[in-house]
């Protein structure tokens, strides 16, 4: 089952521009990542082991991430389907990892037990969770348009 092809992002910009825009924040989201997972790494020695893993495999799926969303800056800026199609490919895959690294970090991490005990908090980690993922599929749903945008003027120049 294919995407959706949209013809404009957010309904204001034109898909190049949409795509832009999203592949920089997506970027901005994955250095976030990063410099969360980072953050606790240094007191590894004070840590569960699995408190450590998840860190360094949300360091890894983050930085992975970003790589493939700075393909996709590539991708548009050169106006290379390749380079879309790629950041299709990895980011799906990286996307899907970074969420599973976030579901079991709310379920057995011991430093979120207090708040996964507050109805409200709980509500707000399951509310962002779904936020994120909405997000994502929106940004994949809009390099996706914008790839089959570019394959089907045979891989000319499109203008900006």
């Amino acid at each position: 089952m294919a995407l959706p092809m949209l013809r404009r992002c957010c309904g204001c910009l034109s898909l190049e521009k949409g795509c832009l825009v999203l592949s920089i924040l997506s970027t901005l989201c994955c250095i976030a990542y990063i410099i969360a997972g980072s953050w606790y790494l240094p007191q590894n020695h004070e840590r569960k082991p699995e408190d450590n893993l998840i860190s360094m495999t949300i360091v890894m799926f983050g930085t992975l991430s970003a790589i493939s969303n700075i393909v996709a800056l590539m991708g548009v800026t050169l106006r290379r389907p390749g380079c879309l199609q790629l950041s299709l490919l990895f980011n799906s895959v990286f996307i899907l990892c970074i969420f599973l690294v976030a579901v079991v970090t709310c379920l057995f991490s011991p430093e979120l037990e207090p708040y996964i005990q507050q109805p409200g908090y709980l509500a707000l980690i399951i509310i962002l969770i779904i936020a994120k993922a909405v997000y994502y599929a929106y940004y994949l749903i809009v390099v996706n348009s914008l790839y089959r945008k570019m394959k089907m003027y045979n891989d000319t120049a499109l203008p900006m």
